[in-house]
């Protein structure tokens, strides 16, 4: 009897819910925040089912699949069967199944659906998402040409930004300017799978001199920024993953926030979203356990709708913060232009301005263009690769071909985007957060049919400007002296595979051989004698070769604020095959002449102020050597290791004021900067070695 209670009362409780959602789904709409989550998950997109809940509910009751559920969990089951959602496929071998097992999955159901964002029409939930993605499969089924009639241009609102120019050294004064007033957003959402590391990518080591993180030069960074402007915190915003949320939180946590307050840290969770296997947008469940469905990453445009629902952004304005830095989580380079930047997307009044590089024709990377459509207004927004050439070659034109300057005249785009704060603010209100979404299946035949592996719904952060209204301007920024772009995303055996097609291979090899090759153009653009950069072979991947050199972003935030560091840049000099490494606080240090041939290490902490006015380095130094086996993941995806042969290191750890000088005593140079009344202190601090110049084997 009570068995029999229980399955009338589940198939009424379907019934109802047939009756009933027709009315909900006529109401008007309230605000997001007003909507009640369970509402949207039994109600949403069900109107119009009549009695159709009725006959899911009697065929489920009848196979079993509601036993030992509740009610409402039995209404969630009716909804996922019904024709609307279409997954009734999830539940064969439900009767045999235990109540908690499948209890399980429909928590899982429950949680993504009150997490996928409303769109325009004001839908939401897994109804809104399986709707979206039939509507998308289908076109794609049809090889549907989404920017069919289209005509592409280069756009107007751009600037190609040259190192050491004066408009260069204008807009980086402007855009200096403004970072105490700029949040900054990191997108790290990625683990180190592919690259054979096994933890999130922040955590991965940039370089490999000082074994520093990607997430503490980032941090650093910013600390080096809230120096320079009196102590204004600089917010960081961090878009991870439901795989790199807890690890990403346990980093900062034991690294203090690498001298960040944790307040000024914020953490967004992206929740994933169910996998397709068909162009039905059917649910996917795990092959190793059947209650728990397959899900993966709905792409890096979360993190406008999560800052959207976060509540961040009316708070960064009222601090009076006026612009949004958006940055990839393995491209420390992008610190180097986005003073520039900003400076660009001040003086052109841009409401988003892409910051790019020089990019071949045909090079597989997004390229910045502007986008007629047949009626209405033009786009300035990233088109990919594989349907530039095309696009242009449909309107007439010769497809993606390098110009006089043997380039593509549409540039790269690097993902580093610099947005106005009140425009973006606006358009996620208008849209509710959510960006406009594609899907890209990998088909199993020509047919179109099925697919080889399970697809998913995606978005990107770069289509942010399709929520915009026509009249804001949207434009790029082209740093094309400078390497600004090295970002790490491939394993060494698939590096190895594109060097020697002499492609680009965006490896950790690569990429750290870009950060000395930086540093030195920062040196180099300041004055400092530095030999060319040449080509190496690292374990069968091509790098440039330059001096290793790595230096804490303290030093200063701008490239003018280096060059105030370095008063007399032609007395530098570093050969090739030196290696520099200037670590701690080094925003009291300044370095008047040094010739380098071998290996130096300065480490200075808070407090001391450095002169280094006259030093003279020879010493066998350090290079790459071959991995013996055993070493450390950070290390075996670059396929070498470092050998530390000699090294001359000083050590700066007390607060003071020290000068160094390789001359008799070091006198002339003591006098000169300490005042009478110091001299004697300073004369007992150098003779009692507060100064510690130590030679290493």
């Amino acid at each position: 009897l009570a068995q029999s209670a229980a399955m009338a009362f589940a198939m009424l409780s379907c019934l109802l819910l047939a009756l009933c959602v027709p009315a909900a789904a006529r109401s008007p709409r309230r605000p997001a925040a007003a909507r009640s989550r369970r509402a949207s998950l039994l109600a949403m997109q069900t109107a119009g089912a009549g009695g159709e809940a009725d006959s899911v509910a009697a065929r489920l009751e009848t196979d079993g699949v509601l036993s030992g559920l509740t009610a409402e969990e039995a209404r969630l089951v009716c909804w996922l069967a019904s024709e609307e959602m279409g997954q009734a496929h999830l539940f064969a071998g439900w009767s045999a199944a235990a109540p908690d097992d499948k209890r399980r999955l429909l928590r899982q159901v429950a949680e993504m659906d009150a997490r996928y964002p409303e769109d325009a029409a004001g839908a939401r939930g897994l109804a809104a998402y399986v709707s979206h993605a039939r509507t998308l499969l289908a076109e794609s089924a049809a090889d549907l040409n989404p920017f069919d009639g289209y005509t592409v241009s280069v756009p107007r609102d751009g600037e190609r930004m040259e190192v050491g120019t004066a408009s260069f050294r204008a807009d980086e004064a402007r855009g200096g300017a403004m970072l105490k007033d700029t949040v900054f957003v990191l997108v790290a959402g990625g683990l180190g799978e592919r690259l054979g590391f096994d933890g999130i990518k922040v955590a991965l080591p940039a370089e490999t001199l000082s074994g520093a993180t990607f997430l503490e030069i980032y941090c650093t960074a910013l600390r080096a920024i809230e120096e320079r402007e009196g102590g204004r915190k600089a917010p960081l915003v961090i878009m991870t993953s439901e795989d790199t949320h807890a690890l990403t939180e346990a980093l900062l946590l034991e690294h203090g926030y690498y001298g960040l307050q944790p307040s000024q840290v914020h953490l967004l969770r992206q929740a994933n979203v169910p996998a397709l296997g068909s162009n039905a947008a059917a649910f996917v469940a795990s092959e190793e356990d059947p209650f728990t469905l397959l899900t993966k990453p709905h792409g890096h445009g979360d993190v406008h709708t999560l800052l959207h629902g976060s509540g961040l952004l009316p708070a960064f304005a009222a601090e009076g913060r006026s612009h949004v830095v958006f940055f990839q989580d393995t491209n420390v380079l992008a610190f180097k232009a986005i003073p520039a930047a900003l400076g660009v997307s001040e003086r052109l009044g841009l409401a988003m301005n892409s910051l790019a590089v020089p990019r071949a024709a045909g090079e597989a990377a997004g390229a910045i263009c502007r986008l007629q459509p047949p009626a209405g207004d033009g786009l300035v927004m990233n088109v990919e690769y594989n349907q530039l050439d095309a696009l242009l070659r449909s309107t007439g034109g010769a497809g993606d071909e390098a110009d006089g300057s043997g380039y593509s005249p549409y540039p790269g785009n690097v993902n580093t985007l610099v947005v106005a704060l009140g425009p973006y603010a606006d358009a996620l209100a208008a849209s509710g957060g959510a960006m406009p979404e594609f899907v890209n299946p990998k088909y199993a035949d020509a047919s179109r049919s099925g697919f080889k592996k399970p697809t998913r719904l995606e978005c990107m952060m770069q289509d942010y400007p399709k929520s915009l209204p026509p009249s804001a301007r949207v434009g790029f920024s082209v740093i094309s002296n400078t390497t600004a772009f090295s970002p790490v995303k491939t394993n060494l055996a698939d590096a190895r595979a594109k060097s020697a097609k002499g492609e680009p291979t965006y490896s950790a090899a690569s990429g750290e051989a870009d950060v000395y090759a930086s540093a030195c153009e920062v040196l180099a653009a300041s004055g400092v004698r530095l030999p060319p950069p040449v080509h190496a072979i690292r374990d069968g991947v091509g790098v440039v070769d330059t001096p290793r050199v790595v230096i804490d972003p303290s030093f200063g935030p701008t490239l003018a604020a280096v060059r105030d560091k370095l008063p007399t840049p032609h007395a530098v000099s570093l050969a090739q095959g030196s290696t520099l490494v200037l670590e701690g606080d080094l925003t009291r240090v300044r370095l008047e002449a040094l010739s380098l041939d071998g290996a130096l290490v300065v480490r200075v902490v808070p407090g001391a102020d450095v002169t280094i006015r006259n030093l003279r380095v020879s010493n066998k130094g350090w290079e790459f050597g071959e991995l013996t086996g055993g070493e450390p993941e950070e290390l075996a995806i670059r396929g070498y290791k470092l050998r530390k042969l000699q090294t001359r290191e000083l050590i700066f750890d007390q607060p003071g004021v020290y000068v160094v000088d390789d001359g008799p005593l070091g006198l002339p140079a003591l006098v000169n900067s300490f005042s009478l009344l110091g001299v004697a202190v300073a004369l007992a601090a150098a003779l009692a070695g507060m100064v510690l110049l130590r030679r290493s084997p």
